[in-house]
């Protein structure tokens, strides 16, 4: 019986720990500018490599993941103005 219940309340846990990080996102997203625009001279092909070079430094751990999301989505905006 013990188990079942640290089992609900490690769910609990998880699904708080979901909810705060969503909401963090939500007021993330809700302060940054909606529109971005490149710097003079950005190359699609430089904002893959700085794509690449993020996703490394998160696999190494020298970037947090919260840190690496936001740089991320910066940069999928910037590579959606070549669509």
């Amino acid at each position: 019986m013990a188990s079942s219940a640290g089992k609900r309340q490690r769910e609990a846990q998880k699904v708080d720990k979901a909810q705060a990080k969503a909401e963090r996102k939500a007021a993330r997203l809700a302060s940054e500018p909606e529109d971005i625009t490149l710097p003079p001279g950005r190359s699609e092909s430089a904002i893959i490599d700085d794509m690449a070079e993020l996703h490394r430094a998160s696999k190494s751990g020298e970037i947090s993941p919260e840190e690496f999301s936001d740089r991320l989505s910066v940069l999928q905006r910037q590579l959606q103005q070549f669509t």
